[in-house]
């Protein structure tokens, strides 16, 4: 069986976990699942000079080089997994953004801003009735001895 027939029979499935706030040069982990029998974790999504691109779960050595565990050993193969890691990561980009636009009304509502309790609290006061000023009064002088 040839490499490209090879590659061609296996499906990945792959899901992305990106991260609120970057964290230095990663953006993302993900996770892979060939064949739906077996499964690769760790994979990161690093942000580089020319875009997003997937490293492999990977290992330091004794010299402080880090070495990948496990890679495609096909051109094809690490061309699709590249592929199919970039696009779980974009759904989930997207999917997140969606979702927290929606969230948005949700949590003004719950948890209005800083500015629009301090509104508030101001109208409030405003409704309360006045108290009566107090009299000033001569200060009390101390008897000498």
């Amino acid at each position: 069986m040839g490499n490209s027939v090879l590659a061609a029979s296996i499906h990945l499935d792959a899901r992305a976990y990106p991260f609120a706030e970057p964290k230095g040069k990663q953006l993302a982990f993900a996770s892979v699942t060939i064949n739906d029998a077996f499964a690769i974790k760790g994979i990161k999504i690093m942000s580089g000079e020319k875009g997003p691109f997937v490293a492999m779960p990977g290992t330091k050595d004794k010299e402080g080089n880090y070495r990948d565990i496990c890679f495609p050993t096909t051109k094809e193969l690490r061309a699709e997994l590249t592929a199919k890691v970039l696009e779980a990561y974009n759904d989930a980009i997207t999917k997140g953004l969606t979702e927290r636009a929606a969230e948005k009304p949700a949590q003004e509502a719950k948890r209005p801003s800083a500015a629009k309790r301090l509104d508030k609290a101001k109208a409030e006061v405003a409704k309360e009735p006045k108290a009566p000023k107090a009299e000033k009064s001569a200060p009390i002088k101390e008897e000498a001895r």
